[in-house]
């Protein structure tokens, strides 16, 4: 069988890559190597044709910056330094 699951953590087989990561079942699915670069090009480019014009709710990588902004001005500054702004500098 081609396909091999790996759990998180563990070691790929060798001369196998992984294709993605299933995050459902918290294991990458791994394909021999020139293989899995082909079928995550495909599975990719499917996904995006399946959910092309879908509008995304929210952006993770702003959300994540976000996050990390408020999570900063929450914290109480060190010994002499000014608390940090929680506005992104343009």
């Amino acid at each position: 069988m081609l396909i091999k699951y790996e759990n998180n953590g563990e070691m790929l087989p060798r001369f196998y890559g992984a294709a993605w990561f299933d995050w459902l079942r918290n294991r990458a699915v791994c394909l021999p190597l020139g293989l899995n670069v082909l079928v995550a090009v495909a599975r990719s480019v499917y996904f995006s044709v399946k959910h092309a014009g879908r509008i995304v709710m929210a952006n993770p990588r702003d959300a994540y910056a976000q996050g990390v902004r408020v999570g900063r001005a929450s914290l109480p500054p060190p010994d002499g330094a000014e608390p940090p702004c929680p506005w992104p500098h343009a």
